[in-house]
């Protein structure tokens, strides 16, 4: 697990000791994470869009982070197109508009980029 501390200074030499403890009803696996990940990529940017295995986020939410990846049939797997996290608690799938806008730009720029 990683867990990262934004906006927190460390001055060479210093000594640090971190503890965190976290307890949550995980609901939702990294599986059906994956799979509602799949369903929603499908119908709302793109086809040629695979998940791949998600990891664990600890933030102001527990959630799933779901990686997505632009293929082609003829092209194999192109790059990945930004990710997506889904609420480990409650399945909810946190993707906004500006979210999907940018993940279907990113895979549209991939496609054209991409030899044939």
């Amino acid at each position: 697990m990683t867990v990262q501390i934004p906006g927190m200074e460390v001055p060479a030499g210093a000594e640090l000791t971190v503890r965190i403890e976290l307890t949550a009803r995980v609901n939702v696996t990294a599986y059906v994470a994956r799979q509602a990940v799949a369903r929603f990529v499908i119908a709302e940017i793109s086809s040629q869009l695979l998940t791949e295995p998600p990891t664990l986020h600890v933030g102001e939410r527990l959630c799933w982070s779901v990686p997505v990846a632009l293929t082609s049939p003829g092209r194999g797997a192109i790059g990945r197109v930004g990710e997506i996290r889904v609420d480990a608690t409650t399945g909810e799938i946190l993707a906004d508009a500006e979210t999907v806008a940018r993940m279907t730009d990113d895979a549209q720029h991939l496609a054209q980029r991409s030899p044939l």
